[in-house]
């Protein structure tokens, strides 16, 4: 087959779609197929295997950034003739709705479609008018789809398939887990949690500064007789500065801050890791790095989000802690310091469950699902 993915944000950005997208790309390239990805970023450094379609923009909403995007007319012009000349088989669109570009194209292009729904709103009013208007749009969407997946229960709650549209498939997002389930673990001399994502409030590093702040004034005791843990914080954004003031004003070697991680240095930092936390508040439909965490063996704590209960389950459901909620992240970092053989069992645990998020033993259900589009398309042109 010959397979388009269509990305709604810039490719060479850390992220779980874009990890997502690369994995299933490299997955079937190796399985025989010829495969294309389609991402904003025009006058980005171009490579083979992507072309660039419109401009972008970085904007901040609802605690959390990414990409505006748009195609001029001539830009789709030439990328429409691109793909008639190349002939793809089937094109997956990832969040189609996404504000630009992504839906531009959808709208242009009559062949087998494909889409997965990453998407989870965030509380409040914001979240309710976004669920009522992602509603709205999944009806027009899933009539004129061929095929459709939701990552997991959290962006099926809010598709509505009609009797005649594509009926959403439950996939995980994917990535390639190789390295992680060959990382040996390192004992390091004390204690190290992990932090390792984008520094904004979505993310919740706010909620698990303030945890370090209860262990650190002893308002959430440590276990007695062990070293005093480091708390090791990977990434940028906005909310770095606040990382480096909580810095200062606990200082003492509590908190170290390294930027966002290469590939090989967040092997690195797994292995040395006694457990991670990823304290995020909302919008998780997922977590891959939930599962490249499990996958190295090093449990993770995570917020009990609806994405992360999907993730966390059977053992793993005594890593979730309410979202938003510092004190109930320092006790649970403060019980796994003191349970040395519990955290080895859920390190255990966690390498056997990550292996259905590995894009190795799932790459088949997405092959199924591209077969599938083509023959739906055909019915409906026939």
């Amino acid at each position: 087959m010959k397979v388009v993915q269509v990305c709604p944000y810039d490719p060479d950005r850390h992220g779980g779609v874009q990890r997502n997208i690369h994995a299933l790309d490299r997955a079937l390239s190796a399985r025989g197929h010829e495969t294309l990805i389609i991402a904003p970023g025009l006058g980005a450094a171009a490579r083979p295997g992507l072309l660039r379609l419109g401009g972008m923009r970085s904007v901040a909403f609802a605690g959390t950034r990414f990409e505006v995007t748009w195609a001029g007319a001539a830009e789709l012009a030439r990328i429409l003739e691109n793909l008639k000349a190349w002939a793809p088989d089937v094109v997956h669109f990832h969040t189609p709705w996404d504000p630009l570009m992504p839906w531009q194209l959808f709208r242009r292009l009559d062949l087998p479609r494909v889409a997965s729904f990453h998407d989870t709103p965030p509380p409040g009013l914001t979240g309710a008018a976004l669920r009522s208007l992602f509603k709205l749009l999944s009806r027009y969407l899933l009539d004129r789809l061929d095929g459709a997946i939701a990552v997991s229960a959290a962006p099926l709650a809010h598709l509505r398939p009609s009797t005649s549209g594509a009926t959403p498939v439950v996939l995980p997002p994917v990535t390639d887990l190789q390295a992680f389930f060959a990382n040996r673990k390192e004992q390091a001399a004390v204690p190290v949690i992990l932090f390792v994502g984008r520094l904004e409030p979505r993310k919740g590093v706010q909620v698990l500064l303030d945890a370090v702040r209860l262990l650190a004034s002893g308002a959430v005791p440590l276990p007695h007789g062990l070293p005093r843990p480091r708390i090791v914080i990977a990434g940028d954004g906005d909310l770095r500065p606040l990382v480096l003031a909580t810095q200062r004003e606990l200082g003492g070697g509590w908190i170290e801050h390294v930027p966002a991680p290469s590939a090989e240095r967040l092997l690195s930092l797994l292995r040395e890791a006694t457990f991670a936390v990823s304290p995020a508040l909302y919008g998780e439909s997922f977590g891959i790095i939930l599962a490249e965490a499990l996958a190295s063996g090093t449990p993770i704590i995570g917020a009990g989000n609806a994405g992360y209960r999907s993730v966390l389950t059977g053992p793993g459901a005594r890593l979730l802690v309410p979202p938003g909620n510092a004190l109930a992240l320092a006790q649970r970092m403060s019980e796994l310091l003191a349970d040395p053989a519990g955290l080895q069992s859920l390190s255990s645990w966690g390498r056997l469950h990550a292996r259905q998020f590995d894009v190795a033993e799932r790459i088949g259900e997405f092959e199924t699902v591209y077969v599938k589009a083509i023959t739906h398309h055909a019915r409906r042109m026939r």
